[in-house]
This record gives structure tokens, sequence and C-alpha cells, in this order.
């Protein structure tokens, strides 16, 4: 069977910059899949024509660029939320081994647009397409961190405090201070707020213009969601949403 050197060469890098979720230098390239420089250099710049990778100007490194992502939307039939921000999803589950979940609001429904469930026996389980109300605790919190405090009281007035379980917070006041909390910390805290024997944590993902892209929830049972666990999840969580912001932000997504 005729086999293509440098198509299969080609097909190489990309993978391993896929991978490798950040910039990579041809030299890193060149040492890693043991292929000369020059022959690295040529690659990159047919793959940086075709848009497929972008070059850092500050660090002369090179990463997956739009024309990458837009094939992934047509094979995925996805948004350029959900292409960016799976890798990094994936990374998050095997780092904090709870399921993991891509939301956006629409009006007053949250929408989970990607799951990525955690792998072992015991764990939380949300399809794609689940529809949860605005006023689920942890989502609640970190979708309306961004409001004045003054349109959040007149939000909540309209729309209420459902009592889900004992631990709601259904007064208004003590729900604007955990949303200040929220603010100040850069995530959302749920311990069986919404859900009994439950607890998440969220952060929210924007986009360039600073416009609302949607929220990472991490999602899990009390049993393994463990108090001495929460700071590690917070630290994975925030790095994670960084990452996503900031490449959204490189390749101007909006």
């Amino acid at each position: 069977m005729y086999n293509a050197p440098v198509i299969k060469k080609a097909l190489d890098v990309i993978r391993l910059m896929v991978d490798d979720f950040s910039p990579v230098s041809v030299t890193e390239i060149s040492k890693r899949l043991s292929i000369s420089k020059s022959t690295v250099f040529g690659i990159l710049k047919a793959l940086e024509e075709e848009r497929l990778i972008i070059k850092d100007n500050t660090s002369k490194k090179y990463l997956i660029g739009p024309g990458l992502f837009e094939l992934s939307k047509k094979v995925f039939k996805g948004g350029e939320l959900t292409t960016i921000a799976r890798p990094y999803l994936e990374r998050l589950v095997k780092e904090v081994d709870e399921t993991v979940f891509l939301c956006t609001r629409s009006n007053d429904k949250i929408e989970t647009i990607d799951v990525v469930e955690a792998k072992k026996a015991v764990k939380i389980s949300v399809p794609v397409g689940t529809k949860m109300p605005i006023t689920a605790s942890v989502l609640c919190k970190i979708f309306l961190s961004p409001l004045k405090n003054d349109e959040i009281r007149e939000f909540l007035s309209k729309k209420g405090l459902r009592k889900y379980t004992e631990n709601s917070i259904t007064d208004i006041d003590r729900f604007i201070e955990e949303i200040e909390k929220t603010r100040k910390l850069g995530y959302s805290l749920d311990l069986e707020e919404f859900l009994k024997g439950v607890r998440a944590l969220a952060t929210l993902l924007s986009y360039p213009d600073g416009a609302l892209a949607g929220a990472i929830c991490i999602l899990g049972f009390t049993s393994s969601f463990k108090d001495e666990k929460i700071p590690f999840m917070i630290e994975k969580l925030k790095e994670a949403t960084f990452l996503i912001n900031e490449r959204l932000k490189l390749l101007n997504i909006r």
C-alpha cells in the first residue's frame, strides 16, 4: 500500500499540536517526532497558509488555528465554543475525576451543549441538550454574577427562588451575598442546594468582546466531591477556564 511520507508527517504534527493544548516550537516538534527541522518548517508553513495552525508572534511558537476548528465544526456539527472547549473539558475530567459539562443560557433556561463524564462506576450523567432552570443554584450564581445587584434583585423578585432542598437559599438578600462572593472568587459553589447529595462548581467563559459565552460546571456526588478536594478542583477549573478564554481570544471567536 502506498504511503505518502510528507502527508503522514503533517498528520503527526497536527496530532501532536492537538494533544499538547499549548504552543510548540519547530525544535520541539523536530525532537519529539524525529523529523528534520527543515521538513517541520515546511509542513508548518503549508499548514499556516491553510489557517490550520497559527504562529504566536510573541513566542514564535505554533498552535491550532481557526481553519482546523472550522473543519471540526463541520465534522461534529458543533459550534466554535464546543469545539474549542472539548479538549480542555476532557483534561479537566481526568484531573478532578468528576463529570464536567459546558452550558449556555437562553432566556430563563440553561442548556448543556457538551458533557464529558467521569470514567468511574458512580458518577453524574447529564445528557447533552438537558435544560435546567436559571434558578438552579450554582448556575444561577455564576450566570447572574455579571449583573448589578439591583438588576439581580429585580430578576429574582420576578422569578423567585425555589426551595429545591433544605440547603437551598430562598432569601434574595442572602442569595445576592452569594453572588457577590462568586464575583470576588471567580467561581460559584453549590453544596446540595439544587439536588440532594450533589455538589457543583462553575465558572464563566467570555468572548473576546466581553460577551458571555457560557459556563463550565463540575458536578459530583458528595461521596467523592469532598471538602478537602474542593480547593484542588477550583484550581483546575479556573485553569481550564483561563485556557479556553485565551483560545477564544487568540482565535477571535464570537
